[in-house]
């Protein structure tokens, strides 16, 4: 059995990295069509059902626990927060009240590493440096929901300061552009909702299936990029990191963090790969700091 798991990481590692390439490329256009209609499908619901769903995340403590339970049941931060995104584009979800939903998603994907820290609960030193690593990133987390959470609640910083760089970026004439990526992702959208139709499902039924169709296919293209991308770079991670903190610079350690985040599109694998370097005594956790940070 081990032989045969063995032969198929070869066999995946074997793929051409062009190949690679276009099958992320599909993935994303499939994420775009999931947030499509996800937005379509609360749009297509009526205002009353959406208003009770969501009354609750006005809250801040709530939408701090809405965004860190959905994180921790999907096992992703990416995708919790590409669900909340979506709400937003389609005006369910105000730009105020998404923040803390946010925040609880950054604490939610804390999660993975502090379950990562467990594979060494039966050899005690290892287990205390596993576990010592792990809770790096979840007190970065939670000082930092200490910090802004009360920020936000008294002055919208966060908030304004989103809308700020949006005008900045898109423009104030932005509703008049007319994006071709847009007009691409509808027309896989278009279909799903006319198979809804000819399905039978209509109102408020096809609404919830196409939010339904719409939250599977962002799991599905967010899973399947994360799994891609970590076997494009898996080798390369812990010799990266490895080399960064031998250069003994924390900015450099920091910087990498940020690369290898962002090329495997997951924070988790990040600071999940920490865990059996420190415990197995290679990393301290002032080494470690820098690239949580990253």
């Amino acid at each position: 059995m081990a032989n045969d798991t063995a032969l198929d990481g070869s066999k995946s590692r074997t793929i051409p990295t062009s190949v690679r390439g276009l099958l992320v490329l599909a993935l994303l256009y499939l994420f775009l069509t999931g947030v499509n209609l996800l937005g379509g499908g609360f749009k297509s619901l009526g205002s009353d059902l959406v208003d009770g769903l969501f009354q609750g995340v006005s809250n801040p403590l709530a939408g701090l626990f809405v965004g860190l339970l959905a994180t921790v049941l999907v096992q992703s931060s990416s995708v919790s927060t590409s669900v909340i995104v979506g709400l937003v584009a389609s005006g369910v979800v105000s730009t105020s009240d998404a923040v803390p939903m946010i925040m609880g998603a950054n604490l939610g994907t804390t999660v993975t590493n502090t379950l990562a820290s467990l594979g060494h609960v039966r050899r005690d030193a290892e287990f205390r440096r596993a576990f010592a690593a792990a809770t790096v990133h979840d007190f970065f987390n939670i000082l930092a929901v200490a910090v802004f959470l009360p920020l936000e609640l008294a002055t919208g910083f966060l908030s304004s300061s989103s809308l700020w760089i949006t005008e900045r970026v898109v423009g104030s004439g932005g509703s008049d552009f007319k994006s071709p990526l847009k007009a691409a992702v509808k027309l896989p959208a278009n279909l799903v909702k006319d198979l809804l139709a000819s399905l039978g499902a209509h109102g408020d039924l096809k609404g919830g299936l196409m939010i339904a169709v719409g939250l599977a296919f962002i799991f599905v293209a967010l899973t399947f990029i994360t799994k891609n991308m970590r076997l494009l770079v898996a080798d390369r991670v812990e010799a990266a990191i490895n080399k960064a903190l031998g250069a003994g610079s924390g900015f450099v350690a920091m910087a990498l963090g940020v690369v290898i985040t962002v090329a495997v599109q997951s924070s988790s694998i990040t600071t999940s790969v920490l865990v059996p370097l420190a415990a197995s005594g290679v990393l301290t956790l002032e080494n470690i700091y820098p690239v949580t940070l990253g």
